[in-house]
């Protein structure tokens, strides 16, 4: 019964309110309930509970009519439409006892049910207000499902021409008017209002070179009554320029006279597949070129037969034939015969173990007489539903390059760079390796090798000279040794060698002097003639020690004594060597700590003018006065302290206490402060110098700097910058020890000195000899003619200081008139011996 009938029949029965209902009109009402083919349900509006459901409504909600006598409405309704119904159910019956909606309901089962229903206020209560409606329904869910599945349709399908870049479109045949869907005007750029075009609007935006090809496509499909057409064209877009790739696919219709009359069709735009295509092809053109330039080359193999599927650059790289079939023992031929036997062991234990992936590496020759290549080899292992091998699918790999870059990166890693000798990280394996053998009994010797003279070659003819240097004495070392041997280069001009299978300790005496013989020998690089000495530490393993750094020590220590001793020599290790060492090492901590304990202090001794025998100044002498051994002199301390970096701070503390303390002095005495070739090497010591007058107020004039030969000779042309900064400060310069070297007259030259002390190994023989007298005398002469004042040192007697006299010497400094005193004692002194008015002028 269709709901609008029904609903009239209830109008008809409906009683008057407020009279109770009638017998008749319940009469027919359960004519309706037993016999309607809608869901018929009462309602108490008080309860919301059912009053009485007919059999329909009952199958329609999935349930038995007992149970939804205990139910109402809101049980049935789906919980997010629960809210809504409610209000404007309620509210109709309260109003105009009328409501009309589609709502859901939810089965026992959680099922969905979509029902049409019609609510009509039924009955009053005795105060007039409504009691109990009736409810009218019909199953519209396959309806709904209907029309959700097409909506769903049509949404995929315009979501599916958008992804595809495909719009439809039909055109009138006669009139040649196009009606374009809204995929399709926007693929075409034409403003949402155009969907009507014409074909020449639709023709004049097609490239003019594809318009005569797509027009006489058109015509020829139409007069051979086709019925369907495809073609490609580009289309410029009107409404920017854009080119566009697009392919159409049309379906003619003709009338009943053979005329074509409708054309239905779709146009899919092809610009970026055309794109990803061209991409593609040129992808595939770099690949395989960047295969070729790396050495890369493709391969399939039919496992069960053995034949290789080889793309070109496979065979280029294997050296095989270009064209025809390739078997696996084809490849395996130009692989190295051991290699060849790895491999097929390698891929066999894979495909047994059923292993998906392989991967390894071989080497080859492209010729039977070319060079060792090497190949890596990847590949993909395809098997069948046993499990038995199928395919492999990989590619081989040309990494000769890597390999050989590898393998100099390795070399040069545990190689010296200059000599290609092993460097310390190989020189240490190679020692770990002996000492394993020494400890089961085979000895052997370790020899430590310093040059001598070396530095001087460098400093006075440069490196590069030197690094040929270096080279040369390499070529001799190795020259002397066994292929069983090995020869290092540690760094810088120091060398060490392993003597293996020593019989007799005796042996590595005759190899160190042979080494020392040959090393002496002279050298010709570059037009120089160069000359220099080695000297040989030996320690020989176990005995002088069974690790690495033990016995290292023990053939350092040999050197260090060698050296010592004199150079160009060879010492053994010896038990003693430690203890000394170990008594250097303390000496090295305390005098770390000398500066902070304020153990240093200077002493000073008097230098006389010899022509009235008074003070003109005063030589600070450092003195250590250790917390335990006592007074230390210099000679003892000073080396070590230049060896390890301390004679910087010394020097400053010196250069500070010697100012501070010549301060208090009469104002004309001088002071002056012997300074290190080492500071001389360093970019601080004009700003120490600088600081040390500033801080005790001593006029620079009354501070002299004593310099030796050998800080002149070593790094010259920094040295010699030094001194002048000095001199522009005021400063006097002397040359200590002079005669003591073998260039002075050239130092003179080079440098304006303020003045020069003669060495006391002169002085001591005035009188006595003959040279001597003739060199004190040349030197004062030519200090007289170089403006320069001339002292001489190591006066101890009357003859001695009236020699000097009648020479011409100026100054005069030694026992004869005093040893180096304390601070304290200095003003007794001066008041002994008086001093001169004034101090010698400073050289220009």
């Amino acid at each position: 019964m269709p709901l609008s009938l029904f609903r009239g029949l209830l109008r008809m029965f409906r009683p008057a309110p407020p009279v109770e209902r009638g017998d008749g009109n319940d009469a027919a009402l359960r004519i309706l309930f037993d016999n309607a083919a809608a869901g018929i349900a009462e309602v108490d509006l008080a309860t919301l509970r059912f009053v009485r459901v007919n059999r329909r409504f009952a199958e329609m909600m999935r349930r038995s009519a007992a149970e939804l006598m205990s139910l109402g409405p809101p049980d049935l309704v789906h919980p997010e439409d629960r809210q809504w119904v409610d209000r404007e159910w309620l509210a109709a019956m309260q109003s105009t006892g009328h409501w009309d909606s589609t709502v859901r309901h939810i089965g026992p089962n959680g099922e969905i049910i979509w029902v049409r229903l019609g609510v009509s206020r039924w009955r009053r209560d005795a105060a007039g207000r409504p009691a109990s409606c009736i409810a009218v329904l019909q199953d519209v869910s396959e309806a709904v499902e209907k029309a959700d599945r097409l909506r769903e349709s049509e949404q995929l399908l315009r979501l599916g021409q958008q992804i595809a870049r495909i719009g439809g479109f039909t055109a009138d045949v006669a009139t040649g008017e196009i009606v374009c869907g809204g995929q399709l005007l926007d693929m075409l750029g034409y403003a949402p209002g155009e969907r009507r075009i014409s074909r020449q609007t639709w023709l004049n935006s097609v490239h003019p070179d594809d318009r005569p090809r797509v027009g006489a496509a058109i015509k020829q499909a139409i007069a051979a009554r086709a019925t369907d057409l495809a073609f490609g064209y580009r289309f410029l877009r009107p409404s920017d320029g854009a080119l566009r790739h697009l392919e159409m696919r049309a379906r003619y219709e003709f009338n009943a006279q053979g005329e074509a009359a409708r054309c239905v069709g779709v146009v899919m735009d092809a610009t970026e597949q055309m794109a990803a295509e061209d991409q593609l092809r040129e992808s595939e053109t770099l690949l395989r070129l960047g295969m070729i330039a790396g050495g890369i080359g493709a391969y399939r193999r039919e496992l069960p037969y053995g034949a290789i599927h080889c793309a070109a650059e496979t065979r280029a790289l294997h050296g095989l034939p270009m064209h025809g079939p390739v078997s696996t023992e084809d490849w395996l031929a130009t692989l190295l015969p051991d290699d060849a036997v790895r491999m097929i062991d390698e891929i066999e234990r894979s495909l047994r173990r059923r292993e998906p992936e392989f991967s390894s590496h071989y080497r080859y020759r492209r010729t039977p007489d070319g060079p060792v290549r090497h190949m890596e080899v990847r590949s993909a292992h395809a098997y069948d539903a046993e499990g038995r091998p199928v395919s492999a699918t990989g590619v081989v790999i040309d990494v000769s390059q890597r390999i050989e870059a590898e393998q100099q990166l390795a070399h040069a890693a545990r190689h010296d760079a200059l000599t290609d000798l092993p460097n310390r990280v190989l020189f240490r394996d190679r020692m770990d390796h002996a000492l394993a053998r020494a400890r089961r009994g085979e000895k052997f010797a370790l020899l430590c090798l310093d040059l001598d003279r070396f530095k001087e070659v460098n400093d006075t003819l440069g490196h590069p000279v030197g690094d040929s240097l270096l080279v040369d004495v390499a070529q001799r070392l190795r020259a002397q040794l066994r292929d069983t041997d090995t020869l290092a280069r540690l760094g810088g001009d120091e060398f060490a060698i392993i003597q293996t299978g020593l019989i007799s300790p005796n042996d590595s005496v005759v190899l160190a002097r042979r080494l020392i013989e040959r090393v002496s020998e002279p050298y010709a690089i570059d037009g120089h003639q160069l000359v220099v000495g080695v000297s040989v530490g030996i320690a020989i393993a176990p005995e002088d020690g069974a690790q690495y750094e033990d016995l290292f020590k023990a053939a350092d220590m040999a050197l260090y004594r060698a050296k010592a001793d004199g150079r160009g020599g060879w010492r053994w290790f010896e038990p003693e060597m430690n203890a000394r060492m170990q008594m250097r090492r303390a000496v090295e901590v305390d005098l770390r700590q000398a500066l902070e304990r304020d153990e240093f202090e200077l002493h000073y001794q008097p230098i006389v003018d010899t022509a009235t025998r008074r003070i003109r100044s005063f030589e600070a002498l450092i003195r250590w006065r250790h917390h335990e051994r006592g007074l230390i002199s210099p000679d003892a301390f000073i080396p070590l302290a230049e060896e390890i970096g301390l004679i910087a701070p010394i020097g400053a503390w010196v250069l500070r206490e010697a100012c501070a303390r010549a301060a208090q002095w009469p104002e004309p005495i001088g002071v002056s402060v012997n300074i290190s070739p080492v500071q001389f090497a360093g970019r601080k010591l004009l700003e120490t110098v600088e600081m040390a007058l500033v801080m005790s107020g001593l006029a620079p004039e009354r501070l002299e700097i004593e310099i030796t030969e050998t800080a002149v000779l070593q790094n010259s042309d920094t040295t010699l910058g030094v001194l002048r900064d000095l001199k522009k400060l005021g400063l006097r310069i002397s040359m200590d020890d002079f005669g003591a070297g073998y260039s002075s007259l050239s130092s003179l030259q080079s440098f304006p000195f303020d003045k020069v002390k003669i060495d006391r190994a002169f002085t001591r023989g005035l009188d006595q000899s003959r040279k001597s007298d003739a060199i004190i005398t040349a030197v004062t002469n030519l200090c007289s003619g170089l403006d320069m004042c001339a002292t001489a040192e190591g006066v101890e007697t009357e003859s001695q200081f009236e020699a000097l006299r009648r020479r011409g010497c100026q100054e005069a400094q030694g026992y004869l008139f005093g040893r180096p005193c304390m601070a304290g004692e200095v003003p007794a002194l001066i008041a002994q011996l008086g001093y001169c008015a004034t101090l010698p002028q400073a050289a220009e």
